[in-house]
């Protein structure tokens, strides 16, 4: 297993917010959420899902949008990169909200970092983009798949 953008522990207990799977989205899920095929309708409702479910924990609304974004371009990356079949899950840990987003592709490449691209790059600004919205950014990725975790404080 590869780590692109170590950070800290997560400490606090968990509760699941909304749970992305075969069933569309759920609140309050209290299974994992299973992974299903994501398409560009889908990834408006995403957007707008987290909007709303992160605005409703707390997050001042502009916060809640910047996740949104920041989620839309995590699942965009496990729609083209990976294998399409992509599972998102969003809960409270402590005074934080996190989402999580997960793709069975085949792992993101060796060499791919989150620093900013060079102006004239053609790609590579998604993780970058993703690091500069979230207060903190935790990749996994091997052959196996993809593992994205965001995370962004709630206001004290």
């Amino acid at each position: 297993m590869r780590t692109v953008t170590p950070t800290g522990g997560h400490g606090g207990t968990a509760r699941r917010l909304v749970s992305v799977g075969t069933a569309g989205v759920n609140e309050y899920a209290s299974a994992p959420a299973e992974p299903r095929r994501l398409n560009a309708t889908d990834l408006v409702r995403l957007r707008q899902h987290i909007a709303d479910v992160t605005t409703r924990a707390g997050l001042d609304p502009g916060r809640a949008a910047e996740l949104a974004l920041a989620v839309n371009e995590v699942a965009s990356n496990a729609i083209e990169h990976g294998d399409g079949m992509v599972s998102v899950t969003v809960r409270l840990a402590g005074t934080r909200v996190v989402v999580e987003v997960r793709d069975g592709g085949p792992g993101i490449p060796a060499g791919t970092t989150a620093d900013r691209p060079e102006p004239d790059a053609e790609r590579g600004r998604g993780l970058w983009l993703v690091g500069q919205l979230c207060d903190e950014v935790d990749v996994e990725s091997d052959a196996g798949g993809t593992r994205v975790r965001l995370a962004m404080a709630l206001p004290a």
